[in-house]
């Protein structure tokens, strides 16, 4: 079960939106139904409208009173509202899932932007709450023994020893977490965990990454600042995107002149664009169209800085910047989908490219 909550103050007060909701799989079908558990606490007499985003291929059914929407091809939203008068509500729906993804619910948003969530995983709950009893008990049994050869039993007389334990699968506190390498037989690169320290850019990176770009024909990315060697797919839905950067049909297509956009997820599988904030000025964008190599540079902003943080509807930055160019999106803050993180980088240089047999 998945816990949301946010504040929406307007003028007849704070509203406060709390969300419960749990997502069941039908056993042997692609069909989950999830229910939702909603009350706001506000002073205020109408209704609070919040949405949810579901990863489905299809809604098998909608509440009553609620609209959907269909934002990709297993991206659905569904909009409805909660009442004012403080008390719970329940509604529920059924949806077809996505590749079998049970991960069905991945936003709540109040207002447009995401409502904070905390996963409330029951099995975790009833085992603190068994080793809980268990220590209650432990202790209950100790000051009854002392009880009984007539000693009272102070708190500070009684010492727990620490838990011993010659698992060595069992890391110490200060163990570092290591990094995860990913590999496919067409892609390799590495996800780092978030507050690991990022590498720096060797010189021969550049040369390793391009190096291994087979010969398949495909499209591919390079963007040595990243450590990043990508294929390029048609389209920016989910499914899309799993595979690799997406292409903005509605932007121009790689290779030719115009504003080339990209997208890549940040913090979702697999994850490309997770260190896009780290990029500098005049760090290169390769792409490998057919047997060309295209050279891109990142160009600044007005204030000098490598990116900009815009709203999700300024479809402005994929319009052609008196240049050509390629134009780098993915979300922003981490974790959520409120804004977007966008770098332009404009043509330097096409030349010929040799791929790896």
């Amino acid at each position: 079960m998945k816990r949301y909550s946010a504040s929406l103050l307007d003028p007849a007060g704070t509203r406060h939106v709390e969300l419960r909701v749990r997502t069941k799989a039908t056993w042997g079908s692609d069909a989950s139904t999830v229910t939702v558990r909603s009350r706001v606490r506000t002073e205020a007499s109408n209704f609070t409208p919040v949405a949810l985003h579901l990863r489905a291929d299809a809604m098998r059914s909608i509440p009553t009173g609620s609209v959907t929407a269909q934002l990709t091809p297993s991206l659905h939203e569904v909009t409805f509202t909660v009442s004012s008068s403080g008390e719970w509500s329940t509604s529920s729906f059924a949806v077809t899932r996505s590749r079998g993804d049970k991960n069905v619910v991945t936003h709540a948003l109040l207002a447009g932007r995401a409502m904070t969530s905390t996963t409330v995983n029951r099995k975790v709950y009833v085992s603190v709450s068994t080793m809980v009893a268990t220590l209650l008990l432990l202790f209950g049994s100790l000051a009854v023994s002392k009880s009984a050869s007539d000693g009272t039993v102070f708190a500070d007389q009684v010492t727990v020893a620490p838990l011993q334990t010659t698992d060595s699968t069992i890391a110490a506190a200060e163990t570092t977490i290591p990094v995860t390498t990913i590999a496919t037989p067409t892609q390799k690169f590495s996800a780092l965990p978030a507050k690991s320290e990022f590498p720096a850019m060797e010189s021969t990176m550049e040369d390793e990454l391009l190096a291994d770009i087979p010969n398949d024909g495909k499209t591919w990315i390079v963007i040595p600042r990243l450590h990043l060697r990508m294929q390029i797919v048609s389209g920016i839905s989910d499914d899309r995107l799993a595979l690799g950067v997406g292409w903005y049909k509605v932007s121009q297509k790689p290779g030719t002149k115009g504003n080339i956009g990209l997208a890549g997820h940040r913090t979702t599988f697999p994850a490309p664009f997770f260190f896009l904030d780290k990029m500098r000025v005049a760090d290169s964008v390769i792409l490998i169209v057919g047997n060309e190599l295209h050279r891109y540079l990142v160009k600044g902003n007005e204030s000098g800085e490598p990116y900009d943080v815009v709203q999700p509807s300024a479809i402005g930055v994929l319009s052609y910047l008196g240049y050509d160019s390629v134009t780098l999106t993915t979300c922003t803050p981490i974790g959520t989908a409120n804004q977007r993180l966008v770098v332009h980088a404009k043509l330097m240089k096409r030349s010929p490219f040799e791929r790896k047999d």
